[in-house]
């Protein structure tokens, strides 16, 4: 089963390039088509250098790939389907009906509680 450790290997570098929150929103902002790295820089507001600096690790980790035109930089997505891809984990963080329900419960019991405290 040596090709489902190297899969797994594999997937967990994939997830370990996509687990910072900046990376993940030029992920999806390179969802709607090449960017400008000036444009990024607006979008994600943060540094040139930071934006460099995630741009050159998607790079070389194959996520991303550059066009050069004059001094301009113009990234885009390997696969634009990544895109889908990583907004489709919001699924797993959204909260379920249930949870919300019972956690509004008990924050009103606790507030109840040590109100009259």
């Amino acid at each position: 089963m040596p090709y489902r450790i190297l899969v797994a290997k594999e997937l967990s570098e994939l997830f370990g390039v996509l687990s910072h929150p900046i990376r993940i929103r030029i992920v999806e902002e390179l969802g709607n088509g090449e960017l400008d790295v000036k444009t990024l820089v607006d979008i994600v507001n943060t540094s040139q250098s930071g934006v460099s600096q995630h741009l050159a690790l998607l790079r070389a980790h194959r996520v991303v790939l550059e066009r050069r035109e004059g001094r301009n930089v113009y990234y885009r997505l390997k696969d634009e389907s990544l895109a889908d891809w990583v907004l489709g984990g919001l699924q797993f963080i959204e909260p379920d009906r249930q949870e919300t329900r019972e956690f509004h419960s008990a924050i009103k019991k606790a507030k109840s509680i040590w109100s009259q405290q």
